[in-house]
């Protein structure tokens, strides 16, 4: 089986004994609005058929329980946190994958080869110019100024994208 975060291009380049099948079995973690467009266009490219588990939580644990028996080629992530928690639990594999290694760069990918990234996120520091004066606020670290408390638009420091 192939654990990844990502290897749909690896897949259509040839690269995994998955190509040779007709169906790929994907575990998401992501939406499948947000993913489905991807899928098709792969399933377009090669001719073959995804079949996706989607759920927000209790992926890996379904993996680890179904063991060498799961029927997950790929397994799609949405953030850091998750995919820690297969590597965590032992549930990544190394891709060897010409395609992924020259198109995902290195920060993007383990060094083992274990997981690829396929997107970032961007934190965005927006300010109002009618309260903030070009400069005052420079640096993320301006913000922990005691002149900001209570004054900080964010989700909660607990959230995983944080």
């Amino acid at each position: 089986m192939i654990f990844a975060g990502a290897c749909f291009m690896a897949l259509a380049g040839g690269a995994s004994a998955a190509v040779a099948a007709e169906k790929i079995n994907i575990y998401s973690h992501r939406q499948q609005v947000l993913i489905q467009p991807f899928l098709d266009a792969f399933t377009a490219k090669t001719g073959i058929e995804t079949n996706v588990v989607y759920a927000a939580k209790g992926l890996a644990q379904r993996l680890k329980a179904e063991g060498p028996a799961s029927p997950a080629d790929v397994i799609l992530t949405v953030d850091i946190a998750r995919l820690a928690e297969y590597a965590d639990l032992d549930l990544l594999a190394p891709i060897q994958s010409k395609i992924l290694t020259e198109n995902i760069p290195s920060r993007l990918r383990a060094d083992d080869n274990r997981w690829f990234g396929l997107s970032e996120r961007a934190r965005i520091l927006v300010t109002s110019k009618s309260r903030v004066a070009d400069g005052e606020i420079a640096d993320l670290e301006d913000l922990a100024k005691p002149e900001w408390k209570g004054r900080i638009c964010s989700r909660a420091g607990s959230h995983d994208y944080n």
